[in-house]
């Protein structure tokens, strides 16, 4: 029974596809800002710390100038003060004058919250013209910028503090601005995963429909062979499946249609004549002589066609055992001499099978195999040459091969056929009979037997006018 797949299976595929562009642009994305956030972070800490560096140290020096300040100072000191709280006013920072342990003298901050000592030594190593920088959480100050510059004529500090929250507050902004690059990127990857999925997959659905009609019994189904290279070469290779499958199939209807016909015509003689026989119909010896030589012949025609069909069912199944010594080419000739000369006189072809050894050398093999694979070549020669005709069966060696050669001088092979004549149930002539012309194995058989002794067999054109068949095996 025939099922078609369903279109959960359809959208599986695409879905896939979405995913996994979605997942590749989201996880790209979220590694880009990750890297951009950590840099931007660290330029923008960089170069604000480099800001209130340059501004603290300016401010460290004109208080180098104007002496001491402290929060008990006199009149000039109030206005030094407003301007000191004016001027980390300015550059956006509150202020503190330490002495030299660290403790706080004086802050541009209105309330009394805030550090009352900054540990100097635990800051950066002392920089250019003294500045120490680093970042940390400081009580009542939060997690800050802190830059200590000296000031000249003292022991104290300047100390500047800038508040991370604008940092902060900025890459917030920058989070969101990622949140919105990975909606914009899921929503471009989810519609071009789309497009690709339906364009990869189609052809791959066309194959499937394909593939469903050929199951259905449309043999010689074709595809479009279109998409991406390998879509299209896949589908080539299915549409030269499919003819392949149909060409076979039609061979084999032949194919069966013949043995019918040959298995019908041996068994209505056999059985005629044997009524003939039973029946007293037949009354004279000579007769009675004849009619036996009838269902003789035509018992061994059903013995040859089975054996045949036996021969490549064992092939197919692995029941074949092949051994691999050194094969007697001498006993080779003469039994293939024996076999076939009779044959070859009788429909008044000169046959000729020269020496085999071929200086010696032997091939690797199976002997019985391969006396069946030259018998069978030689017969198929026969069949096909016509009376006055020659048949010359020969052997070289080249380099670590042994070749035999089975030369007719009949109507050869078209070079387009030359691949087919080894495939099952092809015959050439359609118009023989399976007793005149075979029944469309022998050489697919032949085919499959020097396969599994590691040679190869082909056919080509020969020397007599005819086809030659070339069977190659290693030497031993």
């Amino acid at each position: 029974m025939i099922t078609r797949a369903t279109p959960l299976r359809e959208r599986s595929v695409v879905r896939s596809t979405r995913l996994a562009f979605v997942g590749v642009a989201t996880v790209s994305t979220l590694l880009v800002f990750t890297v951009f956030y950590v840099a931007w972070t660290q330029y923008t800490v960089s170069l604000r710390m480099a800001d209130l560096s340059r501004q603290t140290l300016a401010l460290a020096q004109g208080l180098s100038v104007g002496g001491p300040l402290t929060e008990s100072g006199g009149a000039s000191d109030g206005l030094r003060q407003q301007l000191f709280r004016v001027q980390a006013s300015l550059i956006g920072a509150r202020l503190l004058v330490t002495d030299g342990s660290g403790t706080v003298q004086l802050s541009s901050a209105e309330t009394s919250q805030g550090p009352r000592r900054v540990e100097i030594d635990s800051l950066g190593a002392a920089g250019e013209r003294g500045v120490r920088t680093a970042v940390r959480s400081l009580s009542g100050a939060g997690r800050v910028l802190v830059v200590a510059a000296p000031i000249g004529g003292s022991s104290g500090w300047l100390v500047g503090l800038q508040p991370m929250s604008e940092i902060s507050a900025a890459g917030r902004w920058v989070v969101l601005l990622l949140l919105g690059s990975v909606a914009i990127a899921l929503l471009v990857a989810w519609g071009v995963a789309s497009y690709l999925a339906r364009r990869l997959t189609a052809p791959v659905l066309r194959l499937r429909t394909g593939a469903e009609a050929i199951s259905a019994g449309e043999w010689g189904h074709q595809v479009p062979v279109e998409g991406e290279s390998e879509i299209a070469s896949l589908a080539s290779s299915f549409n030269t499946m499919s003819s392949r499958v149909a060409d076979a199939y039609a061979a084999q209807k032949h194919f069966v249609g013949d043995v019918s016909h040959e298995l019908r015509t041996p068994i209505t003689s056999i059985q005629g004549f044997a009524g003939a026989l039973l029946d007293g119909t037949v009354e004279d010896e000579v007769t009675a002589r004849k009619f036996v030589t009838v269902i003789k012949q035509e018992a061994q025609r059903l013995g040859d066609l089975t054996t045949t069909l036996l021969a490549l069912a064992d092939i197919d199944a692995g029941r074949v055992d092949i051994a691999r010594r050194p094969i007697d080419t001498t006993a080779l000739g003469d039994s293939l001499r024996a076999r076939h000369e009779p044959e070859s006189a009788s429909a008044q072809i000169e046959l000729t099978v020269g020496d085999l050894a071929s200086g010696g050398v032997r091939p690797l093999g199976d002997e019985a195999r391969v006396l069946q694979v030259a018998s069978a070549l030689i017969t198929n020669a026969l069949r096909y040459t016509p009376a006055g005709g020659r048949v010359v069966v020969s052997a070289e060696a080249e380099g670590i091969v042994w070749r035999l050669r089975v030369d007719d001088s009949g109507p050869g092979i078209a070079p387009s056929e030359r691949e087919r004549v080894f495939e099952r149930f092809v015959r050439l002539d359609a118009s023989r009979s399976a007793a005149g012309g075979g029944s469309g194995l022998g050489l697919s058989i032949c085919q499959r037997l020097v396969t599994l002794m590691d040679g190869r067999i082909w056919a080509d054109d020969s020397p007599l006018g005819g086809a030659r068949f070339v069977v190659e095996l290693p030497r031993a």
